[in-house]
């Protein structure tokens, strides 16, 4: 099964990504982003793997914003086409961004097809959300095993993320919150994770270190803003 184009990167893809990244910091990152932390360990001319906890579709528009205004694009965001195909606003969204697969189980026809999405690395900045389905904002589920794959293949500078407070403006069954969620995200890149560190790693492994540098990533509140029992000792 082929995914959905585009798949090659011309003049015209890229001023669509830019174009769609202002409107997208205009119209969200803007008015619902209250701080961006760790962009300066980015460098623009390179190629990432960046890998996010997942709460709602806004989360791929959200990140698109912030990697397009701070140079870090074209994108290339891995997606599920049964999700981004409902309507035909979330279609023509996906188009200039996604490399849309059917969710289903892994087999050596959708390791081929991550593989190839892996390799497209050499001209955009891959965004895949490992969880593999939208969770509630606080706590980050188990990796599932296509970012191994796309890892290895690609073996490209893994940069954790962290988008804290996205469930205040939009959940998976929950609706939009256009006034309680203003100013509240917060989007956080955290240490790259190089890849001679993850390379030699079986998969089991490696998607649980994907996982414990995503919760990584959220900041620690400070002692006044923890709970009782979140207190040490």
């Amino acid at each position: 099964m082929e995914p959905t184009e585009p798949v090659r990167l011309s003049r015209k893809l890229k001023a669509i990504q830019a174009v769609m990244g202002f409107f997208a910091w205009l119209l969200l990152a803007l008015p619902y982003g209250r701080r961006t932390t760790g962009l300066e360990k980015l460098d623009p001319k390179r190629r990432y793997l960046f890998v996010s906890n997942h709460v709602s579709l806004l989360d791929t528009i959200l990140l698109g914003a912030v990697l397009s205004r701070s140079g870090n694009y074209p994108i290339l965001v891995l997606g599920d086409k049964a999700v981004w195909k409902t309507s035909w606003i979330k279609s023509a969204l996906s188009r200039p961004i996604g490399f849309l697969l059917e969710r289903g189980k892994l087999n050596p026809g959708r390791i081929r097809e991550l593989q190839k999405y892996a390799r497209l690395v050499q001209d955009f900045n891959l965004v895949v959300f490992p969880e593999g389905t939208r969770g509630n904002g606080v706590e980050v589920a188990v990796c599932q095993p296509g970012i191994y794959y796309v890892a290895q293949e690609s073996r490209a500078v893994i940069v954790p993320v962290f988008i804290e407070n996205m469930h205040l403006v939009s959940t998976k069954q929950g609706k939009f919150h256009p006034l309680s969620g203003l100013r509240k995200i917060e989007t956080h890149f955290g240490e790259p994770i190089l890849p001679e560190v993850y390379l030699g790693m079986e998969r089991e492994a490696f998607t649980e270190l994907v996982r414990r540098q995503i919760a990584a990533t959220k900041p620690t509140p400070p002692a006044g803003r923890l709970s009782p029992d979140q207190l040490p000792g």
